[in-house]
C-alpha cells in the first residue's frame, strides 16, 4: 500500500470532523485519490519520492491533497452549487514539483 502523504486525522482536523469514524472508510477513498491526482499532475510517485523531498516541499503536497479532499468532501456530485477555484490552487502548489520529461 502506497504511503500517503495526509493522514487520516490531518484529514479530519483540515474538514473540521469530530472523532468519529463513520465516514473514515469514505476519507480513505479520497486521500488515495488525491494522492494518484497529484501523482497524475506531477509525474512523481509519491510513495517513492515524497519521503525524499524538503519539509516544504513534502508540506505542499499535503496542502494540496487537502485542498482536494476538501473540495471532493463538500461537493461529492460531478456537478454543483459551490463552484470554486481549487484546481487551479493544487496546480499552482504543485506546478514546481513536476517531472519534466524532455
Amino acid at each position: 500500500m502506497a504511503e500517503e502523504p495526509v493522514t487520516l486525522e490531518q484529514v479530519k482536523t483540515h474538514l473540521r470532523l469530530g472523532a468519529s469514524g463513520r465516514e473514515d472508510a469514505y476519507l480513505m477513498i479520497l486521500i488515495a485519490a488525491a494522492r494518484r491526482s497529484i501523482e497524475n499532475l506531477t509525474g512523481r510517485d509519491i510513495a517513492v519520492d515524497v519521503p525524499t523531498l524538503d519539509e516544504r516541499d513534502k508540506d505542499v503536497v499535503a496542502q494540496a491533497c487537502l485542498l482536494l479532499i476538501g473540495q471532493w468532501y463538500s461537493n461529492r456530485e460531478a456537478v454543483g452549487v459551490n463552484v470554486s477555484e481549487i484546481p487551479l490552487a493544487v496546480q499552482f502548489l504543485l506546478n514546481p514539483l513536476r517531472v519534466m520529461f524532455v
